[in-house]
């Protein structure tokens, strides 16, 4: 059985730290997006929240996850959806889906919602690199 954990707050760190399967592991993240995301916590607070999910593990992802990955590029509240640990594989699906831009650029195919919202979507080789971002010196 795969261990999720999920720090809570302001900002939150999505990281499958033990997983049987890659599916199973996969639906955990998946699942632990919609609930952080859909939970009052968020959607009540007046603070911007911003998510670290953590994809190392992962050389290919599922279109589920990427459909919740749009849902959650759309949300008001997400003001920054960090991908860390990105797999060379998983990235250019990300960029096929147009989660992901390619030097800036949307696909044609990306809703207005979509394009409007892609500045929040960041790529990082690992969470720490990534919580960097949050303190710049």
């Amino acid at each position: 059985m795969s261990k999720i954990s999920v720090s809570e707050g302001r900002v939150c760190i999505i990281k499958v730290s033990e997983m049987v399967s890659v599916k199973e592991g996969l639906d955990k993240i998946k699942n632990a997006l919609i609930d952080f995301t859909t939970s009052e916590k968020v959607q009540d607070s007046k603070l911007d929240t911003y998510i670290f999910l953590d994809l190392t593990p992962f050389n290919i992802i599922n279109s589920s996850l990427i459909g919740i990955l749009g849902s959650i590029i759309m949300d008001p509240k997400i003001q920054l959806l960090a991908l860390c640990g990105v797999q060379p594989s998983v990235a250019d699906i990300l960029k096929r889906f147009g989660v992901v831009s390619e030097e800036g650029k949307t696909r044609k195919y990306s809703s207005t919602k979509i394009k409007n919202n892609l500045s929040k979507v960041f790529t990082f080789k690992s969470i720490e690199e990534g919580l960097i971002c949050l303190n710049p010196a």
